[in-house]
C-alpha cells in the first residue's frame, strides 16, 4: 500500500477532472486550466501543466529541488525532481484535483518524454493549436516511462492534464 504523506509535505500533483482537444491554446493555457482547477479545488500555491510546445518545456520551467511529489489523496508520486524525472515514478498519478480518480479517458497530453523535454516525436497539435495531426500523451496510470510517453493521439481527441505545484 503507499505511503501517505499531507500535501503539505510536497509539490502536489494531479491529473485534470477536465478533458480537452489538442487545441486548447499553448502551454499558457494549460497553465492557467491547472491554475483555475486548483484554485476551485482549494489547493493553495501555483501550478503549471506539464506539456511541452511553444519552445518551452518542464525541464526549462520547473522548479526543481529535494521536495517531495504528491497527489492530492497525499500518495507519494516521486522523492524529489531528479526521482520524478527520472522514467519511472512511485505511484501512478491518478487522483485529480479534488482527490478523485477519473472514471475515464486515461490519456494526459505531455507533448514531453521522461525527463522534462520536448518529445522526440515532436509531437504537439500544432503546439497545442490545431485539431489536425497527432499529440503525444502519457497515461495516468502508469509508472514507467509510459506516464508521460505513452504514445501519440490525434488531437481531435480528449485527454486530461498533469499540473504540477510550481
Amino acid at each position: 500500500m503507499p505511503t501517505a504523506v499531507s500535501p503539505a509535505d510536497g509539490r502536489v500533483i494531479f491529473v485534470t477532472s477536465q478533458t480537452v482537444s489538442g487545441d486548447f491554446g499553448g502551454v499558457a493555457s494549460a497553465d492557467a486550466l491547472c491554475a483555475s482547477l486548483a484554485t476551485a479545488a482549494r489547493l493553495p500555491g501555483s501550478f503549471r501543466a506539464w506539456l511541452s510546445g511553444g519552445g518551452l518545456s518542464p525541464s526549462a520551467t520547473f522548479s526543481r529541488g529535494p521536495t517531495p511529489f504528491v497527489m492530492t489523496s497525499g500518495v507519494r508520486v516521486a522523492d524529489h525532481w531528479d526521482d520524478f524525472a527520472d522514467g519511472t515514478i512511485n505511484n501512478p498519478i491518478i487522483v485529480d484535483e479534488r482527490g478523485v480518480q477519473p472514471a475515464s479517458v486515461d490519456q494526459v497530453w505531455t507533448g514531453t518524454d521522461t525527463g522534462g523535454v520536448p518529445a522526440a516525436s515532436g509531437a504537439s497539435c500544432g503546439d497545442w493549436q490545431s485539431l489536425v495531426g497527432t499529440g503525444q500523451v502519457g497515461a495516468f496510470d502508469q509508472i514507467g516511462p509510459g506516464w508521460s510517453a505513452a504514445g501519440i493521439r490525434p488531437c481531435d481527441q480528449p485527454a486530461r492534464l498533469y499540473c504540477v505545484e510550481q
